[in-house]
């Protein structure tokens, strides 16, 4: 599943990672992003289950929408195209043939229209797709049977013999819920983070679960020491988002290509591997990414009046970042230490996980970190914890297999 599939669907909020909203909202998004970790620092001391709801990001695919239709009160399965104009909705195996052929999607989804009905949905939720049955293979990892199956990019795997491996190998489906659906008709529905899966039926033959974090092994917990590492931390960026101007947000609009483009230049680091180490060569490299993208652009066009006005904006871009610079390097001076903190919560919270996950590699499978988290604080805002130069790396560069 594609990393801005996740979680919280809404038709669809687009959600950020949380280095990024101080340039996406400015000096506001950075007060938001201290917040979020103080909520993080309480949820991972102990102190508080209620301070921060965090769910795990699963590498799952496809995604699958399922449950009782309210328009007619059958239950079915697809995709997210049943919320498109001309929904794609299915209630039989003829249903799926036609909406999405008789290949891998579709056999995913007859699979799932088979089974899923068993748990008794009563609503509308969606999940992220682990595995049917004939997706689960046997392998020894550190000379230990597991059992593993590879729904995307990562590989999970669970120590044979084990209970949760138990529960694996006798469904026929496996799937994690992060998402439910409300409303009186399926076309006018909105999404809410999060999916209550404590009123569905168990059934052997199928594999579910919800998305919420859960610290089984009770290792993600905050040390003393850690705890005050962490909050030294927020501090740190409560002192950097002092010198992040008030007017940011104002700052950046006065040049509208540089949000987005910056945004395309970070993704465009992360596909080549590497973050720029310190601020100047942040914007050094910037300056030079939006360059070739706008030679890129004029390369292609004819028009007198279209390659003015981009010749224009190269022109614009370099006077703007001479302009905005002080605010800039503050701006990015605080992103750094918010990654900073972002991987000290990563190395924390995967310490707990049941479910073991690795990539393939020329030399067999290689331990690997989840895909992520994602935490939504009290008012229902969510922002994504990833390692960029990791998931979100395979992720970009990756193909995804279910595209219907």
């Amino acid at each position: 599943m594609l990393i801005e599939d996740v979680l919280t669907e809404f038709k669809r909020t687009h959600l950020e990672h949380i280095e990024d909203i101080v340039i996406t909202d400015g000096h506001e998004g950075g007060k938001a992003v201290v917040e979020y970790f103080r909520g993080l620092l309480l949820t991972l001391k102990g102190s508080s289950s209620e301070a921060m709801s965090v769910s795990v990001k699963w590498d799952g695919a496809p995604a699958v929408v399922c449950g009782t239709n309210p328009d007619n009160g059958k239950f079915f399965v697809g995709t997210k195209s049943v919320f498109a104009q001309s929904a794609k909705i299915n209630y039989t195996k003829k249903d799926i043939a036609t909406n999405h052929g008789t290949d891998e999607l579709g056999q995913k989804l007859l699979k799932c229209l088979v089974h899923l009905r068993k748990i008794n949905i009563e609503g509308v939720v969606q999940g992220d797709l682990l595995f049917t049955d004939e997706d689960i293979t046997r392998k020894n990892i550190d000379n230990k049977p597991h059992l593993t199956f590879t729904p995307n990019t990562i590989t999970y795997a669970v120590p044979e013999g084990s209970e949760l491996a138990k529960q694996i190998d006798r469904a026929k489906v496996g799937i994690i819920f992060h998402t439910t659906y409300n409303g009186e008709t399926l076309a006018d529905m909105t999404a809410s983070g999060g999916a209550d899966v404590s009123s569905f039926t168990k059934n052997n033959d199928v594999f579910f679960d919800n998305a919420t974090y859960k610290d089984v092994s009770g290792s993600a917990k905050f040390t003393d020491k850690e705890t005050q590492q962490f909050y030294n931390g927020i501090e740190k960026l409560e002192t950097l988002l002092n010198g992040v101007p008030r007017n940011l947000s104002s700052v950046l609009g006065q040049n509208q290509d540089f949000i987005p483009m910056f945004q395309m230049y970070i993704n465009a680091m992360v596909k080549q591997g590497q973050l720029p180490s310190n601020v100047n060569q942040f914007l050094l490299g910037f300056k030079k990414f939006y360059a070739e993208r706008m030679q890129q652009q004029m390369s292609g066009l004819k028009a007198q009046k279209a390659l003015q006005l981009r010749q224009d904006k190269m022109k614009q871009m370099p006077v703007f970042l001479n302009k905005a610079k002080k605010p800039l390097q503050a701006m990015l001076t605080f992103y750094k230490a918010v990654q900073t903190m972002k991987a000290f919560v990563l190395k924390k919270m995967n310490q707990a996980q049941a479910i073991g996950s690795f990539q393939q590699t020329d030399g067999g499978l290689q331990v690997t970190e989840p895909e992520g988290f994602v935490a939504v604080d009290k008012t229902g805002n969510a922002v994504k914890l990833v390692d960029r130069l990791g998931f979100s790396r395979r992720n970009l560069t990756g193909i995804s297999k279910f595209k219907k």
